[in-house]
């Protein structure tokens, strides 16, 4: 009789193991997998589990245990369950993609299972996902703040620190937030964008002739303090303006910890054509290794630069750029202010962290000298960032000032279209020409005379008072 299975005996042998497999292979949870998995590598290859050059090989050691042990997640190829389990034990779980990508600028973890996401000129969203728990939060907070070797528990339940060199991450601990919440943290993702001028008009961040004004300003000596809040383009548009500076001018850049400016030029042959130095502050528990901005604009002063750049003033260091731009040195700086009013009377405050005994009107008077010209930035319910004013200010009288505003962006109208998109209809306006005072200061410092007299010749005179 002949049989009804015609194939040869090696394949039907083999397919029949084949099947014996599949029924041997065992269903399991994801979360129970991954905490067989972790316990196995971390017992016997611990050593290469955080170290970024052996990725693939601690991605092997899972897939290895995972078909030893004929395991499957229902739904799941393997690839992806090897994927997530390495992204879980050694990465960031599902913030993992969000920290690595250029799109989005930062996330707020309200709760373990409440996370928001802020995109690059979009609007913020939840996020469907979330942690596994309020003790996979606080895994997780720890491994991100692993890199700075910071402790995070109840001895140090509020903590600030980096990833990358480009991610800040400031954490609170359940005993301030709640163990029901498990960590509360914002992280801020710094993605350094280059935008040119023409960028900045087309998108209508501010006009040809401000920008300008902006960029001769720095070139000639004229130091300025840039206000507005997080994610208003304070940064982005203070290095563009910094991109023009003469490349025979020392420059140099102070910033906190995240290095966004990149100014160095190189010609044809890779050769720095330039001068400038940038330098970052480093946060240390011990005290002796500790970098401050104010240490760093101490040291930045004794290397004659002719430029000097505090990327935020937020202590005591105002005090010293003051200085420093009273003294000679020109100076851009930002600090978080609503107004160009207020730009004056938030340094000011900071600088009598300095020196307390320092009566309010003589500060008032020395800040106003520092930095004659006062940038506001905003990013509007569109999405849209603008120079919402350029200021002149001039000290008046005991703590009294003048501003005189330059230009100003104007909403004449804000409404929602067919979808619900908010829509802005506004422009610029030219609102002053530059006093006397600073036109005489242009052209001291060598600022050709059909120069000033372009920004000193148009608009209309006229000041505001404030007290």
């Amino acid at each position: 009789m002949k049989s009804s299975n015609n194939k040869p005996l090696f394949e039907r042998k083999n397919r029949a193991e084949s099947e014996t497999q599949t029924v041997r292979k065992k269903l399991i949870t994801f979360p129970m997998l991954l905490s067989e998995t972790q316990a196995y590598v971390a017992k016997h290859y611990a050593s290469t589990l955080y170290e970024s050059d052996k990725s693939e090989m601690v991605k092997q050691y899972i897939k290895q245990y995972v078909i030893d042990n004929n395991y499957y997640v229902d739904g799941c190829i393997l690839s992806d369950v090897v994927d997530s389990i390495y992204i879980e034990m050694a990465e960031y779980s599902f913030l993992t993609p969000y920290l690595k990508s250029k799109e989005i600028e930062e996330l707020n973890i309200n709760a373990w299972d409440d996370i928001a996401v802020h995109p690059i000129g979009g609007k913020p969203f939840k996020l469907q996902e979330h942690f596994s728990s309020p003790q996979h939060a606080i895994d997780i907070m720890r491994r991100l703040l692993h890199n700075n070797k910071l402790v995070f528990d109840e001895s140090r339940p509020i903590v600030t620190g980096y990833l990358d060199g480009n991610i800040r991450i400031t954490a609170t601990h359940p005993i301030v937030v709640g163990e029901h919440i498990g960590v509360s943290a914002s992280i801020r993702i710094v993605n350094p964008q280059k935008i040119t001028r023409e960028q900045f008009i087309e998108s209508d961040t501010c006009t040809a002739d401000m920008h300008s004004f902006l960029k001769d300003c720095f070139i000639y000596g004229i130091s300025q303090c840039y206000a507005g809040g997080t994610g208003s383009g304070k940064t982005t548009f203070m290095a563009d303006i910094m991109s023009f500076y003469p490349d025979h001018k020392r420059l140099i850049t102070i910033e906190k910890s995240v290095r966004e400016f990149d100014l160095r030029k190189f010609d044809e042959n890779g050769n720095v054509i330039n001068n400038v130095i940038h330098m970052v502050t480093r946060d240390s528990d011990d005290p002796n290794r500790n970098v401050t901005i104010m240490n760093l604009l101490t040291a930045g002063l004794t290397m004659h630069p002719e430029g000097l750049v505090v990327a935020e003033m937020k202590n005591e260091e105002s005090w010293e750029a003051q200085e420093a731009s009273r003294t000679g040195h020109t100076v851009l700086t930002t600090t978080h202010a609503s107004s160009t009013q207020g730009i004056y009377t938030r340094l000011a405050t900071l600088c009598l962290q300095k020196y307390s005994n320092v009566p309010f009107p003589i500060i008032i008077r020395l800040v106003c000298e520092a930095f004659p010209i006062a940038i506001f930035m905003k990013q509007l319910e569109d999405g849209k960032r603008h120079l919402m004013e350029i200021a002149e200010c001039s000290y008046r009288d005991g703590d009294q000032y003048d501003i005189r505003p330059l230009w100003t962006y104007e909403v004449r109208n804000q409404y929602r279209d067919d979808v619900g998109k908010v829509c802005i209809d506004g422009g610029f306006v030219r609102r002053n020409v530059v006093s006397d005072g600073l036109k005489k200061r242009l052209l001291e410092n060598g600022m050709p005379q059909n120069l000033v007299n372009k920004y000193a010749n148009d608009g209309k005179e006229g000041v505001i008072n404030v007290s």
